[in-house]
């Protein structure tokens, strides 16, 4: 998998009406990490008899890794 770095030529947009495995944002191929976060995602729901949404899946993993920069950022007196 080719890696794009900023100035660098973007990535040729996926097909399909949502642009399958592309971030809407910032239109950034996630490829196999995506893949692997929707099956296990899925897989937990199925456990837990609760209905699967990947979007509350990435906000809940960004809201986690946020919380723990941050608390890197204060033990190092940066924050």
């Amino acid at each position: 998998m080719v890696q794009f770095r900023h100035g660098d030529q973007e990535p040729p947009k996926a097909s399909g009406p949502t642009g399958h495995r592309v971030t809407p944002k910032r239109n950034i191929r996630l490829g196999a990490t995506w893949d692997r976060a929707e099956e296990l995602g899925r897989q937990l729901a199925e456990l837990r008899g609760e209905k699967f949404s990947m979007t509350a899946y990435v906000e809940e993993a960004l809201r986690r890794e946020n919380a723990r920069i941050e608390r890197e950022l204060r033990r190092s007196g940066n924050a």
